[in-house]
């Protein structure tokens, strides 16, 4: 729920889980990465348990201060009322609502990034268990 010119930053959702956002009321624009261009978005966060964000803003391109973004091709859909948005894991979005919007949206994970959300989870796992130690 929000209003007109509410905008999610670059980022990529947790786990490396896939998400859906379905658009409820209103209409919101995605420009969204591949996988692929992760080298070319000036990512910061290595943890991949929170994800990964960029400063990098797909809408209004700063080539001096992110000069590798020339080369990462973006995808842009504006999702209407009524429709919805699926995003495989690790893939790159930036999202902005056009109108006051409800969206609603949920990660998941299937046989492609089970293995792979597992993985991270135990990593995550060790990880809290060793800051518990200290």
């Amino acid at each position: 729920l929000g209003p007109a010119g509410t905008v999610s930053r670059l980022h990529h959702d947790t786990y490396a889980t896939h998400v859906w956002l379905s658009q409820i009321r209103g209409r919101k624009q995605f420009i969204c990465f591949a996988p692929e261009d992760t080298d070319f978005l000036h990512y910061h966060g290595d943890n991949e348990c929170d994800g990964r964000t960029s400063l990098f803003d797909p809408a209004a391109p700063d080539f001096e201060q992110f000069p590798k973004a020339r080369h990462a091709r973006a995808y842009s859909v504006v999702v209407e009322e009524g429709e919805t948005v699926v995003l495989p894991s690790r893939w790159w979005h930036w999202a902005k609502s056009l109108t006051p919007s409800i969206t609603l949206m949920r990660n998941f994970v299937n046989e492609v990034n089970m293995q792979e959300h597992l993985r991270i989870q135990e990593r995550a796992r060790q990880a809290r268990l060793a800051k518990e130690r200290r």
